[in-house]
């Protein structure tokens, strides 16, 4: 579970520096579970602190994903989304659309995780490449309820 303070109290252990503008973007992040941007977290933090730059923004959410304090996920050429849940888990993605304020189509995008998790998928050697596995992770791609009424 992603709490600021231990994080903070971790990172201070490795010698890194706890900021203002760290510690309200780490708050930022605790308990979320709808996979910010940064731009979401940005947008967040700058109500607090109206002088932050994104780019303090990206670069502790960078921080926070080189520690594994936070995961990264990219889907489909989709803006950088971030999940403070760190365990193993798959996702679920809704490839819906809705109704912009303009009238145009946007894509719904919604992510969910899901508990579930496929430790033992099996792949052909053939199928590797001369990879060497590490890990996987599974994105179910679907309709969330909302986008399925439209």
């Amino acid at each position: 579970m992603f709490i600021a303070e231990e994080i903070c109290q971790k990172l201070r252990e490795n010698g890194k520096k706890v900021t203002p503008q760290r510690r309200l973007i780490y708050k930022a992040l605790e308990g979320k579970t709808t996979h910010p941007t940064a731009e979401d977290i940005y947008n967040e933090v700058r109500a607090v602190i109206p002088d932050i730059s994104l780019a303090t923004v990206y670069k502790t959410l960078r921080e926070l994903v080189e520690s594994s304090f936070l995961l990264e996920i990219q889907v489909d050429g989709d803006c950088s989304r971030f999940d403070p849940r760190t365990d193993a888990h798959s996702h679920l993605k809704c490839i819906g659309f809705k109704v912009g304020i303009d009238g145009e189509y946007l894509a719904c995008g919604r992510l969910e995780d899901i508990s579930t998790i496929y430790p033992n998928l099996q792949i052909s050697a053939d199928e590797l490449h001369g990879y060497k596995l590490i890990g996987n992770e599974v994105m179910f791609l679907g309709y969330c309820p909302d986008c399925q009424s439209r």
